[in-house]
């Protein structure tokens, strides 16, 4: 039996809408009931998964900004991994194309070098809002991540320089087509769950997991079942060819699934 479930949220979780739709709602209270977990992970920033938290209604954990940060039920962290700060610095020093939008998250801000209208867009309604700043002037020691907005042949070449340049002392994920963030190297959704499963006394095989994007695939390669959604990127189904697919986030996948299992 699975005792504990985790979730991305964009493409995953949330609908076209970006909201946790009534019938996801109602599985994911259904499964809590039946005396299972259920996680977050998202690449998100906490606030914005805090909001969702309050939105269901019950104390969950929370793994965030890919798994830079976890939180406990409480809100207590769990487990932090900020970026090296010489990388952030010499990243926020760097010039990238004009139609690149480059982003940072500390623990309680969102900063950019310029505001585009799609992040609104993509809102959550919790209130955190970028901030258009002069990158070279945050504190480097206090990010947690670093992404680039933009058309996906723009981004491109900043993987590869990236790539090249830092290797081994960086993790670079495409979550979305226009999105490539940027980690620590030990920093995935992957060894989060394995924090998450340590401070709750379970083991991998009694987790399953759902997930969409390239930043998913290590939680869903460590857990007992990992199951990929049917609007996945084409990335992540050729990384993860024998996993079980349900509906698409549109389609309630993630509700379909735990419904299931709950059915037994």
């Amino acid at each position: 039996m699975y005792k504990i479930a985790i979730s991305d949220l964009d493409g995953t979780l949330l609908g076209p809408d970006h909201r946790i739709s009534v019938e996801t709602k109602k599985s994911i209270l259904n499964w809590i009931q039946d005396d299972r977990k259920f996680v977050i992970a998202t690449g998100r920033h906490y606030i914005e998964a805090k909001h969702l938290q309050k939105d269901i209604n019950e104390p969950i954990y929370l793994i965030t900004s890919n798994g830079a940060r976890v939180h406990d039920k409480q809100g207590n962290i769990i487990h932090a991994q900020n970026i090296d700060t010489a990388i952030v610095t010499e990243v926020c020093q760097t010039q990238f194309n004009k139609n690149i939008q480059v982003n940072l998250f500390t623990d309680n801000e969102w900063f950019v070098n310029f505001i585009i209208p799609e992040h609104m867009e993509m809102d959550l309604g919790a209130g955190f809002h970028c901030q258009q700043s002069d990158l070279t002037r945050i504190d480097s020691s206090k990010a947690i991540k670093i992404f680039f907005w933009g058309e996906p042949e723009l981004l491109q070449p900043i993987y590869e320089m990236l790539n090249k340049k830092y290797g081994s002392r960086v993790n670079l994920t495409f979550s979305l087509d226009k999105c490539l963030e940027m980690m620590d190297a030990n920093t995935n959704k992957g060894t989060a769950v394995q924090a998450v499963l340590k401070a709750k006394g379970l083991r991998t095989e009694d987790a399953i997991a759902f997930g969409d994007a390239m930043n998913d695939v290590e939680m869903l390669s460590l857990v007992g079942k990992g199951i990929l959604m049917a609007n996945s990127q084409k990335a992540l189904c050729a990384a993860l060819p024998n996993a079980e697919k349900t509906c698409s986030s549109k389609e309630h996948g993630v509700a379909v699934m735990l419904d299931h299992i709950l059915q037994g």
